[in-house]
């Protein structure tokens, strides 16, 4: 959860209060509430940009919810001499990007890990006009292979490079 959601998450909890402290007030005598309403219904501009901001804030909480629940949860699993070792999907689409970051010629790189066990991964990536396409797709995969294995101990079965185009260069107008 970003900054922002985070602050933004502790202004409707503040919000909240509030307004319960004013329903519950209201429930115990209070006219706080139904003159606030009656007030908000006389300046219909108030009330419409009242419900304009808690429609936002809806959306806004609904879609974080849903950016929360796409968070993959898979993660690969071996036992090791003292315990088990579990690493995230996540943690390895993390170590491939960087490793990947580091080849000339290619960039744009998604990473999605297609199964877990036996770890097959898909690669995206743009790569450079002047490239032998086979040769730098051999050489990703042979890489990342051996990277892989070095670092968390796992060979993949499959690494699929996927060109999805050129890098575009950007050129000088004279």
């Amino acid at each position: 959860m970003s900054v922002l959601d985070k602050i933004i998450l502790i202004v409707v909890i503040i919000l909240l209060a509030g307004f319960s402290v004013v329903v519950a007030l209201t429930a115990f005598g209070s006219d706080i509430l139904i003159d606030w309403l009656n007030m908000v219904q006389s300046t219909r501009i108030d009330g419409l940009l009242l419900v304009v901001i808690l429609l936002l804030l809806v959306i806004y909480l609904i879609l974080l919810l849903l950016g929360e629940a796409k968070t993959d949860q898979r993660s690969l699993t071996r036992q090791a001499a003292l315990g088990e070792l579990r690493i995230s999907v996540n943690t390895i689409i993390d170590l491939v990007a960087e490793n990947l970051s580091t080849v000339d010629g290619i960039k744009d790189v998604t990473v999605t890990v297609t199964e877990v066990d036996p770890l097959k991964i898909d690669l995206h990536v743009k790569i450079a006009p002047n490239l032998h396409v086979p040769q730098i797709t051999e050489s990703i995969q042979m890489q990342l292979s051996d990277y892989l294995r070095n670092t968390i101990g796992v060979q993949p079965e499959a690494v699929n490079v996927i060109v999805t185009g050129l890098q575009t260069q950007q050129r000088r107008v004279q």
